[in-house]
C-alpha cells in the first residue's frame, strides 16, 4: 500500500527541517498580510505615490527575518508600521509575485495555495474576496478551508522567508552586510 503525502505535510515538514514552528508562521505572516491590506488600501485611499526605494530592501529583508525568527520582540503596532512601510514599495509586488510562482510549482495544489493569498491578502483591503467567496472559487468545503487557507500563509511566509534567508547570506558573503544585516558603507 503506498501512502500520499500531502501538502499540508509536505509545509510541516519544511518547516521542520527550518526549525520554524509552524503556528507561530502562521500568526506572524497572518498578521503581516492583514496590515500589508490595510496599508496598501490606505495608501491607495490617500493616492499615495508608490515608492521603489531599493536602498530600503536590505533593511526590510533584515527585519523581516528579525520578526519571523523573534516574533516577541515586536509589538503589534511595530509589525503594522513594518507591514504599511512595505505596502507603499513597487518592488513589494513583484518579490510576491515571484513567491505566488514558487508556490504554485511547490505542490500538486500550489496554484490553489497561491490564489488564497492572492486574493485574501495582496490586493488591498478594498479588494478583498471573503472566506465564503474564496471556497466558492476554489471547490474547498467549509470544513477543510481554513485549513488550506493556513497552508497558503505558512508557504508564503516560509518562501519569503528562505528568499530572504539566501539573499541575506549571499549579501554577507559578498560584504553588502555586516553580521546584522546593516549595511556596509563603502
Amino acid at each position: 500500500m503506498m501512502t500520499t503525502i500531502t501538502t499540508h505535510q509536505i509545509i510541516v515538514n519544511e518547516c521542520l527541517a527550518q526549525d520554524i514552528d509552524y503556528d507561530e508562521m502562521d500568526d506572524v505572516i497572518r498578521y503581516l498580510l492583514e496590515m500589508f491590506n490595510d496599508g496598501k488600501a490606505y495608501a491607495e485611499s490617500q493616492g499615495h505615490e508608490w515608492t521603489d526605494n531599493e536602498s530600503k530592501k536590505i533593511p526590510y529583508r533584515t527585519k523581516f527575518l528579525d520578526i519571523v525568527d523573534n516574533p516577541w520582540k515586536y509589538t503589534q503596532q511595530q509589525k503594522k508600521a513594518f507591514a504599511w512601510k512595505v505596502a507603499c514599495e513597487k518592488w513589494f509586488e513583484a518579490k510576491s509575485c515571484q513567491v505566488l510562482d514558487q508556490m504554485k510549482a511547490f505542490a500538486e495544489d500550489g496554484d490553489v495555495l497561491a490564489k488564497i493569498v492572492n486574493e485574501m491578502y495582496l490586493k488591498g483591503k478594498n479588494r478583498l474576496v471573503s472566506n465564503d467567496t474564496m471556497m466558492m472559487e476554489t471547490g474547498i468545503p467549509n470544513t477543510r478551508f481554513f485549513k488550506v487557507k493556513k497552508d497558503a500563509i505558512v508557504l508564503f511566509g516560509l518562501l519569503i522567508w528562505k528568499y530572504c534567508k539566501r539573499r541575506d547570506m549571499e549579501d554577507k558573503i559578498n560584504g553588502i552586510i555586516d553580521e546584522n544585516g546593516n549595511k556596509i558603507e563603502k
